[in-house]
Protein backbone atom coordinates (compact mmCIF):
# COMPACT_ATOMS: atom_id res chain seq x y z
CA UNK A 1 0.00 0.00 0.00
CA UNK A 2 1.27 3.78 -0.95
CA UNK A 3 1.06 6.69 0.89
CA UNK A 4 -1.35 8.80 -1.29
CA UNK A 5 0.08 12.24 -1.09
CA UNK A 6 -3.65 13.81 0.64
CA UNK A 7 -3.49 11.32 3.28
CA UNK A 8 -3.09 12.34 6.57
CA UNK A 9 0.19 12.06 8.28
CA UNK A 10 0.81 10.49 11.71
CA UNK A 11 1.12 13.49 14.34
CA UNK A 12 3.44 13.54 17.34
CA UNK A 13 0.08 13.28 19.75
CA UNK A 14 -0.92 10.22 17.43
CA UNK A 15 2.31 8.32 18.37
CA UNK A 16 2.12 9.92 21.97
CA UNK A 17 -1.51 8.20 22.34
CA UNK A 18 0.16 4.78 21.01
CA UNK A 19 2.29 5.50 23.59
CA UNK A 20 -0.20 5.74 26.44
CA UNK A 21 -2.31 3.37 25.22
CA UNK A 22 0.51 0.70 25.56
CA UNK A 23 1.31 1.78 28.73
CA UNK A 24 -2.07 1.36 30.17
CA UNK A 25 -2.59 -1.67 28.63
CA UNK A 26 0.68 -3.60 30.36
CA UNK A 27 -1.62 -3.77 33.45
CA UNK A 28 -3.70 -5.99 31.14
CA UNK A 29 -1.12 -8.70 31.05
CA UNK A 30 1.47 -7.93 34.01
CA UNK A 31 1.66 -6.70 37.94
CA UNK A 32 1.30 -2.83 36.61
CA UNK A 33 4.04 -1.69 39.78
CA UNK A 34 6.53 -3.21 37.62
CA UNK A 35 5.69 -0.72 35.19
CA UNK A 36 5.28 2.17 37.38
CA UNK A 37 7.26 5.09 35.75
CA UNK A 38 4.98 8.27 37.00
CA UNK A 39 7.05 11.10 35.40
CA UNK A 40 6.53 9.66 32.05
CA UNK A 41 3.17 8.72 32.29
CA UNK A 42 2.55 11.90 33.78
CA UNK A 43 4.13 13.85 30.94
CA UNK A 44 2.82 12.16 28.31
CA UNK A 45 -0.43 13.08 29.95
CA UNK A 46 -0.29 16.33 30.47
CA UNK A 47 1.50 16.74 26.47
CA UNK A 48 -1.39 14.90 25.02
CA UNK A 49 -3.84 16.75 26.91
CA UNK A 50 -2.44 20.07 26.00
CA UNK A 51 -2.29 19.49 22.27
CA UNK A 52 -6.15 18.41 22.74
CA UNK A 53 -6.69 22.61 24.11
CA UNK A 54 -7.39 20.69 27.30
CA UNK A 55 -6.36 22.35 30.78
CA UNK A 56 -4.88 19.73 33.50
CA UNK A 57 -5.56 19.38 36.81
CA UNK A 58 -3.69 17.85 39.13
CA UNK A 59 -6.17 15.83 39.96
CA UNK A 60 -6.22 14.15 36.47
CA UNK A 61 -2.55 13.83 36.78
CA UNK A 62 -2.82 12.02 39.53
CA UNK A 63 -4.90 9.62 38.03
CA UNK A 64 -2.75 9.22 34.98
CA UNK A 65 0.23 8.32 36.57
CA UNK A 66 -0.83 4.70 37.77
CA UNK A 67 0.90 5.29 41.22
CA UNK A 68 -0.68 6.80 44.85
CA UNK A 69 -1.51 10.02 45.39
CA UNK A 70 1.69 11.01 47.34
CA UNK A 71 3.97 9.58 45.05
CA UNK A 72 2.13 11.33 42.08
CA UNK A 73 2.00 14.84 44.36
CA UNK A 74 5.73 13.82 44.54
CA UNK A 75 6.67 13.47 41.18
CA UNK A 76 4.57 16.72 40.23
CA UNK A 77 6.73 18.70 42.68
CA UNK A 78 9.94 17.21 41.26
CA UNK A 79 8.72 18.09 37.69
CA UNK A 80 7.74 21.26 38.65
CA UNK A 81 11.01 22.03 40.39
CA UNK A 82 13.05 21.23 37.48
CA UNK A 83 10.58 23.57 35.06
CA UNK A 84 9.42 20.81 33.11
CA UNK A 85 5.77 21.45 34.27
CA UNK A 86 4.33 24.93 35.67
CA UNK A 87 2.03 25.30 38.16
CA UNK A 88 -0.62 27.69 38.52
CA UNK A 89 -3.85 28.22 41.23
CA UNK A 90 -7.09 26.62 39.88
CA UNK A 91 -9.90 29.34 39.22
CA UNK A 92 -12.67 28.34 40.92
CA UNK A 93 -11.06 25.07 43.21
CA UNK A 94 -8.36 26.25 45.73
CA UNK A 95 -7.54 22.23 46.64
CA UNK A 96 -6.08 21.60 42.79
CA UNK A 97 -3.72 23.33 40.62
CA UNK A 98 -3.64 23.59 36.77
CA UNK A 99 -0.55 21.73 34.81
CA UNK A 100 1.02 22.67 32.29
CA UNK A 101 4.17 21.76 30.37
CA UNK A 102 7.41 24.13 30.29
CA UNK A 103 7.62 25.55 26.36
CA UNK A 104 11.26 23.83 26.15
CA UNK A 105 9.79 20.77 27.66
CA UNK A 106 6.73 20.45 25.32
CA UNK A 107 9.38 21.03 22.35
CA UNK A 108 11.55 18.35 23.73
CA UNK A 109 8.71 16.00 24.08
CA UNK A 110 7.46 16.90 20.28
CA UNK A 111 10.99 16.75 18.76
CA UNK A 112 11.14 13.05 20.57
CA UNK A 113 7.79 11.97 19.28
CA UNK A 114 8.67 13.40 15.65
CA UNK A 115 11.77 11.42 15.92
CA UNK A 116 9.61 8.40 16.30
CA UNK A 117 7.32 9.32 13.58
CA UNK A 118 10.02 7.14 10.54
CA UNK A 119 9.19 4.07 13.10
CA UNK A 120 5.45 4.11 13.21
CA UNK A 121 5.22 4.98 9.20
CA UNK A 122 7.21 2.33 8.53
CA UNK A 123 5.34 0.02 10.66
CA UNK A 124 2.20 1.16 9.90
CA UNK A 125 3.16 0.49 6.05
CA UNK A 126 4.29 -3.43 6.50
CA UNK A 127 1.86 -5.66 4.82
CA UNK A 128 -0.20 -7.59 7.64
CA UNK A 129 1.88 -10.85 8.15
CA UNK A 130 -0.03 -14.17 7.75
CA UNK A 131 -0.34 -16.05 11.45
CA UNK A 132 0.44 -19.70 11.77
CA UNK A 133 -1.61 -21.85 14.05
CA UNK A 134 0.85 -22.68 17.03
CA UNK A 135 1.05 -26.21 17.56
CA UNK A 136 0.59 -27.39 21.53
CA UNK A 137 3.37 -29.00 22.30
Amino acid sequence: MVRQDHEKRISSADIGAILRAAREGIGGYFNPDLFADPAFDMLLFVFLEEEAGRSVETSACYRASGVPRTTAVRWINMLVSMGMFHSTPHPTDRRLALLSLGEGTRASVRQWLEGLRPLVERIAMRPAMATKPVADG
